[in-house]
């Protein structure tokens, strides 16, 4: 089983290129899962609606804690037992990161040692689509923004930074991708990349 993950800000792109790789994954005779963070599970999805309900004033540690509650549950009921060749993430531990970390200023060595406590498994392979704040929230122009999509320019212009750092230090894993490409280009540089994998 490969793992891959798709990280970044809103209006990047992710769930339309994560489609295209199953779609590509399956054309070559392979089995692939999608699962999104938080969510995917019953408890998983209960959680993501207290994280993203703006009518709820929630601490930062609260939403570090229960993000991690929701990743925990969702390696316990889904992930430990997979068997498809490949298991594709809509955001993962890197985000609480980038998020969390980064974002709101918590600890990361305390982000890790709860990715160790949860037993993460390290992805084979993370991309990275990196677009400005700015042209992420002109995708998005239309939708209502939910709690954490609400916390401001500074936020995810930190959040955006935390992720280019993240990336910069592990360059054997995470492959950054300019999110303004066309969305042809942008999956022909995935399948690139994951055509290794297979």
């Amino acid at each position: 089983m490969k793992i891959i993950t798709f990280e970044g800000i809103e209006g990047v792109g992710k769930s339309t290129q994560i489609n295209l790789l199953k779609d590509y994954i399956e054309s070559r005779g392979l089995s692939a899962s999608i699962f999104r963070e938080p969510g995917s599970t019953v408890i998983g999805e209960n959680i993501r609606s207290i994280l993203l309900d703006s009518k709820e004033n929630l601490s930062k540690e609260s939403e570090l804690l229960l993000m991690f509650a929701a990743r925990a549950q969702l390696i316990s009921e889904k992930v430990k037992i997979s068997n498809t060749d490949f298991i594709l993430f809509d955001r993962f531990y890197d985000a609480s990161v980038a998020y969390q970390g980064f974002g709101r200023g918590l600890s990361v060595d305390f982000i890790n040692n709860l990715i160790s406590f949860i037993n993460c498994p390290q992805p084979d392979l993370t991309f990275l689509l990196d677009i400005s704040v700015e042209n992420g929230f002109k995708r998005k122009i239309d939708d209502v923004k939910d709690r954490i999509e609400s916390s401001g320019d500074e936020f995810f212009e930190n959040v955006r930074q935390g992720y280019l750092e993240i990336a910069k230090s592990q360059p054997e894993r995470i492959k950054v991708i300019d999110a303004m490409g066309s969305i042809e280009d942008i999956n022909k540089e995935i399948i690139k990349e994951v055509s290794k994998l297979l």
